[in-house]
Order: C-alpha cells, then structure tokens, then sequence
C-alpha cells in the first residue's frame, strides 16, 4: 500500500462526504490485501472474489467524486496497488457482474480453488 496520504482539511472533509461510513486507509488496506491474494492464488468462491472487488467500486466511487487535488492523490495512493492487479489478472471472458468496472472484467491468472471451480462452471 502507498504512503499515508497528505490531506488538507477540506479534503478530509470532501473524502468523507465522499466515503460516508468507509474509512480510506481500510478500504485501500483492503485492497492491498485482496491484491495479494490474487497474487498468490486467490481460492475462495466467485461470490467472495466479486465481494472482495466491491472494495476497489468504493474507492472507484470516490475518485469519480473527488476535486482534481484529491483525486490526484487517491490515484497515486492506489497506483502501485492497481498496477499489481493488473499484472496478476487477464481479461475474463465476460464480465463477472452488471458493471462496467474494468475491474469486474479481470480474473486472476493463477487459478485456483473454488474460485477456479467456479468460473470452469460459468
């Protein structure tokens, strides 16, 4: 995960309007963490997979709402973590949900597990 990130108050203030009940250093924790297991072979169900990738719609979610500062630094809070992702996944045959999220079109490229199990079934 990136460096703690330097906020002015007014982007504290917007990244909360922004995130309500979700905390930045959670949800971008829980992406890392969920990138790493990619990385290494993610194992759980399909279910648990898409679950996990609603935390990177959040933070999506985010920087769609976010001023050109902010936005900036949640991009750069994310970049190393995203460019991981990506380097861990291929493209999908199709979309793992109703999204456009690019994200929703990755799968891991270790396949292992239920989750493999489950995408052989789709």
């Amino acid at each position: 995960m990136s460096a703690r990130l330097d906020l002015s108050p007014e982007e504290q203030q917007e990244l909360s309007r922004l995130l309500g009940e979700h905390s930045l250093g959670a949800l971008l924790r829980r992406w890392s963490a969920f990138v790493t297991q990619v990385e290494r072979g993610y194992d759980e169900s399909i279910y648990e997979y898409t679950n996990d990738l609603s935390v990177r719609d959040v933070l999506d979610r985010a920087l769609n709402g976010a001023g050109p500062t902010l936005r900036a630094k949640l991009e750069g809070a994310l970049a190393a973590d995203d460019r991981r992702f990506e380097a861990a996944t291929q493209e999908s045959a199709r979309p793992l949900g109703k999204t456009e999220s690019r994200w929703w079109r990755r799968v891991p490229r270790r396949l292992v597990g239920e989750l493999a199990e489950d995408l052989a079934a789709l």
